[in-house]
């Protein structure tokens, strides 16, 4: 026995010294990796150009050795956020170095409140410096064309591909699909505008869908010609008539009617850069490189403003990279609050919604924080459904005004799958119940009438509280949440004239806000979570 237990004893001591080694090199390997993922600043030659490639999907936020996949390839993309994209870009303006931006056009899918916030920050950066804007791509899409189009001359590949056409809203139906399958879903939704759980139970839109998809893509797709006509100098009715009649989908066409400067190999796009910088090869830095080597912000670090990014689904608990989490993000609240260096705040909300509960936390930490100091919340391409909650409650809410907001409406879904599982898998369940309805909610029975009730009610009790709280926040009646609510989306130059949000901008727009209502002449930007 004593041998045993030696013999025993030996072999964890082993183990844990392996597993100890183990940690320690991978820990080693880990670090190694990062230390070298965290290049050195690149400096800014003279005469350079600023290269922005924005065909990535763009976080609202930067993380440090974090990528992101680009969905058409295998490379994987770099994560700069549209914090520091519209930080180099203002940087750019005053940068002796920098004689000039390149936008490198290509296949864009960011929504088109983020590349208006870009949009606007290249034309401030030609409308205060007397520097160049140019653009090239191959393949260039609608989005990326929008993008580009702000720049003094717009190139594209000679054998490449431009696209310009309106835009569309495509919705797909499973209902069939789960027909076949077995699988019957059981929907329960409050406001006849929501419209997330149609492609489960119908086979086309409804009526009150097509209705608000319509206005929202055309008061949307107004707002792209006008920011196009604009730059091109051409007008909304040219713009509609070549989209319309495909006038622009031949390269030469596209020339012809003006929506591009000419057509160029990447040689000939060299020499443009060359005859505007004067340099016999203008040197190009790329947007990541830039944004490490800009100073670090200066200001007073007693009287600070808190950007707080809110990005992803709304969920219940920590939440993982990419959401947020009701637990972590109240946590964070509760910590600027209580923060004495902190004089205002801006949330930035990037979101479509989520959980009823996790949205509902958030908005009472939001009450919370308000109460202490100013809150203005940012909203990016969605601020919907849970995301408007967030934002309702705070003390002022600005929106882009391409912004898809509202969504103030509630939906449970509960999938019956008894018909699949028996059917196709062949697995079949009995139950034991020591009431009528121990085992509900279930997935392998349909609901009883007084279950059906229950749900309904619950899902009408959750959007009557969800109006109260748009009420509460944005001082409305009953009556006013009522007409705007119902599940409807707006855009955001609608849920202006509605009253949902308080004035249209951008995130800079918001900062300065924040500012003025805390009163701060002298302050610095912190941004959260680090």
């Amino acid at each position: 026995m004593n041998t045993f237990f030696k013999s025993f004893f030996a072999s964890l001591l082993a183990i844990l010294v392996f597993c100890i080694l183990l940690f320690l090199i991978v820990g080693g390997i880990v670090a190694s990796v990062s230390k070298s993922l965290e290049k050195e600043a690149v400096k800014t030659e003279p005469n350079s150009v600023l290269v922005l490639d924005l065909n990535y999907d763009i976080p609202e936020q930067s993380y440090r050795n974090i990528t992101f996949p680009n969905p058409l390839s295998r490379e994987l993309m770099p994560s700069t956020g549209l914090n520091d994209i519209l930080r180099a870009i203002k940087a750019a303006e005053t940068d002796k170095n920098i004689k000039g931006i390149a936008i490198q056009m290509g296949v864009n899918t960011n929504g088109y409140a983020t590349l208006q916030e870009v949009r606007d920050a290249l034309f401030q950066f030609r409308k205060n410096s007397d520097k160049f804007i140019v653009s090239y791509g191959e393949m260039v899409n609608q989005s990326s064309y929008y993008l580009g189009s702000v720049a003094d001359e717009v190139y594209v590949h000679p054998s490449g591909y431009f696209e310009f056409k309106g835009l569309a809203a495509q919705l797909s139906f499973i209902k069939g699909t789960l027909d076949k399958l077995g699988i019957r879903t059981q929907v329960f939704w409050a406001g006849e505008f929501k419209s997330a759980t149609e492609p489960l139970r119908l086979d086309q839109m409804s009526e009150q869908n097509r209705e608000q998809l319509r206005s929202y893509v055309g008061g949307l797709y107004q707002l792209v010609l006008e920011d196009i006509s604009q730059s091109r100098k051409l007008s909304t009715d040219s713009l509609g008539n070549i989209a319309a009649n495909l006038r622009a989908w031949s390269l030469k066409d596209a020339v012809a009617v003006g929506m591009l400067d000419g057509l160029l190999y990447e040689d000939e796009w060299q020499e443009v850069l060359d005859k505007k910088t004067g340099a016999d090869e203008t040197p190009t830095i790329g947007l990541a490189d830039y944004t490490r080597g800009l100073a670090k912000e200066t200001g007073n670090w007693d009287s600070q403003v808190a950007v707080i990014y809110a990005e992803g689904n709304i969920v219940d608990g920590s939440g993982e990279f990419g959401s947020i989490g009701s637990t972590s993000f109240r946590k964070l609240l509760k910590e600027v609050r209580e923060d004495d260096e902190i004089k205002a705040v801006v949330i930035r909300i990037n979101s479509g919604g989520g959980s009823a509960l996790a949205s509902d936390v958030i908005w009472r930490e939001i009450g919370l924080l308000k109460a202490e100091k100013p809150v203005v919340v940012s909203m990016g391409d969605y601020a919907a459904s849970g995301g408007y909650m967030m934002a309702c409650n705070a003390t002022k809410v600005l929106a882009r005004p391409t912004t898809l907001t509202g969504s103030i409406g509630v939906f449970f879904i509960l999938p019956e799958i008894s018909g699949f599982m028996e059917d196709k898998l062949g697995i079949t369940s009995d139950t034991v119940l020591t009431e009528t309805h121990a085992d509900f909610p279930s997935l392998v029975r349909a609901t009883t009438e007084a279950e059906t009730v229950q749900l309904q009610r619950m899902v009408d009790d959750t959007y009557m509280a969800f109006k109260q709280q748009v009420a509460d926040g944005r001082s409305m009646d009953m009556e006013q949440v009522e007409a705007l609510a119902k599940g409807r989306i707006w855009l955001g130059t609608t849920a202006l004239d509605l009253g949902l949000v308080d004035a249209l901008g951008g995130l800079q727009d918001a900062i300065e806000a924040a500012a003025e209502l805390a009163g701060l002449e002298s302050y610095r930007t912190t941004d959260l979570p680090k």
